[in-house]
């Protein structure tokens, strides 16, 4: 069985899960994750699913996981799993079906990068959209190639936007700045969706300068470099970052580098 396989049944398992267990889409375990955020029972769950059929594969892992952490299972992995069962859990809980589940693979080493990601699956759960990025390889939605728009001018731009967090005066007034200067935004409120819609073309770019989204959503912005995008960190740098548990992400993911940094220097009022 070939690793994308086994990534691909997994986050199968995942969606198929999800799909047979709606009723509990409301549940809650009675904890908080790693990351300071109340557990759904479907999360941990369909989390469950994927570090099972990891390690049924045969393919040693280690993982990194939303809901529990760093989780060791030999001392010397092949690879470390980068797992987001379900990205969108507020949508779940509220019935709206827009949510993924994701999962990356790095050859195990002593200093992971971001970089170092060899392949990412994002199975859309309820649009039955999977998407898949293979280093040097691009990406494929169902099976078929994706890549990013083509550039456009930024007034014509349409990009999503996370405003999940405070708005204290400076993020007030980046957002404006932003929002002012593009023609439309579109938010899923799964940012692996976000993503994949900007590495498919859809979208033109997704922007997430919260410093609050935790590292397991790597996978996403693997999409986009992968299907020829640019991705740049809250210094206005190409971003690449380590996979530490708790490593936060800030990033602007465009169809291009000129994008990208427009959209950076009028966030930052530059």
């Amino acid at each position: 069985m070939t690793l994308l396989k086994v990534l691909l049944d997994a986050t199968k398992a995942a969606r198929d899960y999800v799909a047979n267990n709606l009723e509990m889409a409301t549940d809650h375990t009675g904890e908080k994750n790693r990351y300071g955020d109340q557990t759904l029972v479907l999360d941990a769950k369909a989390e469950d699913e994927i570090i099972r059929i990891l390690n049924e594969s045969g393919i040693s892992f280690n993982f990194l996981t939303e809901e529990r952490g760093f989780v060791t299972s030999t001392s010397l992995p092949d690879y470390l799993a980068i797992i987001d069962p379900i990205d969108g859990s507020s949508n779940i809980e509220r019935s709206i079906p827009l949510c993924t589940a994701g999962v990356s693979i790095v050859p195990f080493s002593e200093n992971m990068t971001t970089d170092d990601i060899d392949i990412s699956v994002i199975d859309s759960l309820f649009t039955k959209e999977t998407y898949v990025a293979i280093k040097g390889k691009g990406v494929t939605r169902n099976g078929r190639d994706v890549r990013v728009s083509k550039p456009i001018d930024i007034k014509d731009a349409i990009i999503s936007y996370d405003t999940n967090r405070p708005w204290n005066r400076e993020f007030t007034n980046s957002s404006i700045r932003v929002l002012d200067a593009v023609k439309d935004i579109r938010r899923t409120a799964s940012n692996l969706l976000d993503l994949c819609w900007t590495a498919s073309g859809a979208l033109d770019a997704m922007i997430d300068m919260r410093g609050k989204l935790p590292i397991v959503h790597v996978c996403g912005t693997h999409m986009v470099f992968e299907a020829g995008g640019h991705v740049i960190d809250m210094a206005g740098n190409r971003l690449c970052l380590p996979l530490e548990i708790d490593t936060r992400m800030n990033f602007i993911a465009a169809s291009g580098k000129e994008l990208a940094s427009s959209l950076y220097r009028i966030f930052k009022g530059i």
